[in-house]
């Protein structure tokens, strides 16, 4: 790094200096948030990895000028060109440009009499290396004196006073110009809210006075006239048309007050009614037409929703006609996708060292408005032949899988969509599926018969999902000689892994995200808040049986009894066009009772693997400080409880094209009750923080558009499958094999979190 740091500097022509820092030296901002500050700023020193390598300058340069790379090699010096970056010199014109910003800044935040210098400071030993100190004066902000708004419509000054709560401007405080702006944002928008189509933020213009008291400002907002004062008149829809399809009209139909003109593409009247949210006579309002986007696009029927207004020939000053255009999707759709498998994914139950090799056929089909009703019908079919490759040479196929699955959705709440409050939600749909799982290797086999009755809505930025009807039959047969192989732990364990049960229970789920809001740090929020699995039939046990105990039986299948949580939780910060830092939290919890002492396989929590601790395969470490290395044979690990954190930091290694990551993963599985089998696999408050298993590693990601492919590579830190003194794996990584023993590679599409 030290002689690349000289190379470097050696090229940096006469006259000119290398920016390596720019530094902002500012007295207290008595409370402000001024954390954008530094985004006005040009130019920019050359970005640096980790904190400290100048990779891509570097690069450029070897490109450039040839350094260890001789003449022969062009295309590899083009490459490393390419991927490099050009240096970045001091430049006194965008100095002084980046001042004048600095003080606009800060001035928006209410410094109105800040005062903004620079002086550029080259390096004491390194001459032509220099930093950039920007120095700020910024006095005190200015508070609002007073506010008043002055509108020169009577209609247009009550719809403001009776909004006057939502108002973002207040007496007292701070003078804030992203304030001031959207202040002039809401009073449009309430303003074509109640009517006024022809209204814009134009209209809206705020007066300061700042001469009257030293760091007090005077607020005078304006609602103005049109042009040659003309006033604004409030707008009332004549008439909503509805066109459907292309080509010629085949038909025509007055429906609810809607006219539906139709091109050779029939959708029930009733189902688009339902979602337009306006009618003819109703004052214009932008929020009821953004639902009806929204409504009509959450159908999932057509691919393009145009809604336009016109003035109405009659009286083009307070009448408008609104066309509403809907280009239909393709009605139907077929999908084959054949997939190759090769992989060290572990069965169901064993834990081998060989190698999964297979095929897969998935074919789907889909249609579309399958009654006219805006309804779907999606059928899909999952075949898959495995075999794991061994050393012995029987590398049969011996394992198969077979799933079938049914959907039906309707772009509806059934039941609920007459309520009054379904109509605040949008994108609502009510789907019913129905799957077949037969899953048969050389140990066992299963199979697996969900039904499922779900409604799914949004609004705003939730998504929720509600699932009040559930049910699935889970049948296996274990093969008696396999069972016989293991010991007496592991033999327990798997047949009550794989023991015939009934699941049968309501489920709810939600997402939200504010991404759209603030794309360069969002949160993420995913969670799964409440599961129950036979309760009913528990009380009916209760009230008419004297069958007492547990393994109760329905139809000669023991039902399954508990409740389930879980959440995750996800943070995304972009520290500017190279870097991010992206966090993640997920816990959960599964809790048998009743009928049941464990929890059933689908429900159980596992680590490892890609997504989660990536030093580890999944389901092979766990739960708590559990280990069954004196086993010939490993099964896979699941668990009742979970706690797990994520870290990474990613950066641009080739814009458009490569990133790369550092990364921390830490975490671990439970279970709830003390267990002779599983010995210390159960959650303990005096030691579960010594049974988090850590891994670090670093990953690449390469971006082709449509997806990322990823690759990571985890390496153990801290193993709470070892001895509680010896845990710490990482202090003995030059002894012999440990990176084959402590480290795996993970292949994946899509970020891990």
């Amino acid at each position: 790094m030290v002689l690349s740091a000289c190379n470097i500097t050696k090229v940096v022509p006469k006259n000119k200096q290398l920016l390596i820092a720019n530094k902002i030296e500012r007295g207290d901002s008595k409370g402000v948030d001024l954390s954008e500050e530094t985004n006005n700023l040009r130019p920019l020193p050359n970005r640096e990895l980790v904190g400290f390598i100048k990779f891509h300058l570097w690069a450029y340069q070897y490109g450039n000028k040839g350094f260890g790379i001789i003449k022969k090699q062009s295309k590899l010096r083009r490459l490393a060109e390419k991927i490099g970056e050009k240096p970045s010199f001091v430049d006194s014109n965008q100095i002084s440009l980046s001042t004048r910003r600095l003080s606009d800044y800060y001035f928006s935040k209410g410094f109105l009499n800040n005062k903004v210098s620079f002086e550029v400071v080259p390096k004491k030993v390194l001459k032509k290396r220099a930093k950039v100190i920007y120095n700020v004066e910024l006095n005190d902000f200015h508070k609002i004196n007073s506010l008043e708004y002055n509108a020169t419509s009577r209609d247009i000054e009550q719809i403001i006073k009776n909004n006057e709560a939502a108002k973002m401007l207040k007496v007292g405080q701070r003078l804030q110009f992203d304030i001031i702006e959207n202040e002039r944002n809401r009073i449009t928008a309430l303003l074509r809210d109640n009517g006024f189509y022809y209204f814009n933020s134009a209209y809206v213009d705020f007066q300061v006075d700042t001469n009257q008291n030293p760091f007090k400002a005077d607020l005078l907002v304006n609602i103005r006239n049109k042009k040659n004062y003309e006033p604004h008149l409030q707008q009332s829809i004549e008439q909503v048309i509805v066109k459907i399809g292309k080509g010629e009209v085949t038909d025509t139909l007055d429906y609810n007050g809607l006219v539906f003109l139709e091109k050779g593409y029939f959708v029930k009247p009733l189902i688009l009614s339902k979602n337009i949210v306006f009618r003819p006579g109703d004052l214009y309002n932008a929020s009821r037409v953004q639902k009806t986007y929204s409504n009509l696009l959450g159908m999932g029927l057509f691919n393009f929703v145009t809604i336009k207004f016109r003035p109405s020939p009659t009286d083009s000053s307070e009448k408008i006609i609104a066309e509403i255009e809907l280009q239909p999707a393709v009605r139907h759709v077929f999908i084959w996708e054949p997939q190759a498998i090769f992989s060290d994914q572990r069965t169901s139950v064993q834990v081998t060292e060989n190698l999964n090799a297979g095929i897969v056929n998935n074919i789907t089909f889909s249609t579309r408005n399958v009654f006219g009703g805006a309804e779907s019908f999606n059928l899909s079919a999952l075949t898959a032949f495995e075999t794991q490759i061994a050393s012995s040479g029987d590398n049969s196929f011996n394992n198969f899988r077979q799933s079938v699955t049914a959907e039906y959705i309707l772009p509806s709440l059934v039941y609920f969509e007459r309520k009054r409050f379904s109509e605040v939600f949008t994108r609502k749909s009510t789907k019913v599926d129905a799957s077949f799982l037969f899953d048969r290797n050389i140990n066992y086999t299963r199979k697996v018969f969900p039904l499922n009755f779900t409604y799914n809505f949004s609004k705003d930025n939730f998504f929720f999902g509600l699932t009040p009807f559930r049910i699935s039959v889970n049948k296996a047969d274990v093969d008696p000689d396999f069972l016989k192989l293991l010991d007496v732990n592991t033999q327990f364990y798997t047949t009550q892994l794989l023991t015939d049960n009934l699941i049968m229970g309501p489920t709810a789920n939600f997402y939200w995200t504010n991404k759209k809001e603030s794309p360069s740090a969002y949160w993420t929020v995913r969670s799964n808040p409440l599961e129950l699995s036979g309760n009913v039939i528990s009380f009916y046990f209760d009230l008419f049986s004297s069958n007492t105990g547990i393994n109760k039986e329905v139809l000669n299948i023991k039902y399954a009894q508990y409740t389930r949580s879980d959440i995750d939780v996800s943070y995304n910060l972009r520290l500017n066009q190279y870097n991010a830092i992206a966090v993640k939290g997920y816990t959960g919890f599964g809790l048998p009772f009743g009928n049941s002492q464990f929890l059933p396989y689908e429900r159980r929590f596992f680590v490892g693997g890609s997504n989660s601790l990536r030093a580890w395969r999944p389901r092979t470490i766990g739960p708590g400080s559990y280990s069954d290395s004196t086993s010939n044979i490993a099964v896979e690990k699941t668990g009742e409880i979970i706690l797990q954190s994520n870290a990474e930091y990613r950066f641009t290694l080739i814009n458009k094209y490569l990133e790369g990551a550092l990364f921390l993963d830490i975490g671990n599985m439970w279970n709830f009750r003390e267990n002779a089998n599983f010995k210390n696999a159960e959650f303990r408050l005096n030691r579960f923080y010594k049974e988090f298993a850590i891994n670090t590693g670093f990953g690449v990601r390469f971006d082709f558009d449509y997806f990322i492919f990823r690759m990571d590579w985890g390496i153990a830190l801290h193993d709470p499958t070892y001895q509680e003194n010896k845990r710490w794996v990482i202090k003995d990584f030059f002894s012999d094999k440990w990176l084959n023993n402590n480290t795996a590679f993970n292949f994946a599409v899509g970020y891990p979190f």
